[in-house]
């Protein structure tokens, strides 16, 4: 079990930001507007703080209450303001600095937080229908979130996979 005083500044900082990450990783998939880029902001931020349940890994809950108690909000990451492609792999490579973090110095927890980044942007892909009019028709998750869904998925996987 692991806390915020386990990690270095610097690692802190990514895995503080993470989910932050996901549900921006998401939205450069599919931007659906202003009213969807807040839905889809709103739904990192309740993810984040509905994440002190008793049942959530020590990490995640560290994350929380961090939040909660006045830590401030993660931090959005630092990444190229040059073209999506280039924005997405910066986010893929934070997420899994994060990862690669949790499963160095808290292994039992590595893929409880990687379940829960993927659940967080699920959140996300789900927070805003896409596409329609007025708020009428449109898809929940849009075939381009959809393959972001899968595209992070994989991205922490073979991150997991390589330090645990």
């Amino acid at each position: 079990m692991s806390t915020k005083t386990d990690y270095a500044p610097e690692e802190w900082k990514a895995i503080a930001g993470a989910p932050v990450a996901a549900g921006l990783y998401i939205t450069l998939a599919d931007a659906s507007g202003p009213l969807g880029i807040a839905k889809e902001a709103m739904a990192v931020g309740k993810a984040i703080t509905n994440s002190a349940a008793a049942d959530a890994p020590e990490i995640v809950r560290a994350i929380a209450e961090s939040v909660k108690s006045g830590g401030g909000r993660p931090e959005l990451p630092d990444v190229p303001k040059t073209d999506v492609a280039q924005m997405k792999l910066a986010l893929q490579g934070r997420l899994q600095d994060a990862l690669g973090a949790v499963a160095a110095k808290s292994p039992d927890e590595a893929e409880a937080f990687r379940k829960w980044l993927l659940s967080v942007a699920t959140n996300v892909a789900q927070a805003s229908k896409e596409g329609g009019f007025l708020g009428i028709g449109g898809t929940v998750v849009s075939p381009e979130e959809q393959v972001a869904l899968e595209e992070l998925a994989g991205a922490l996987s073979s991150r997991g996979s390589a330090t645990t």
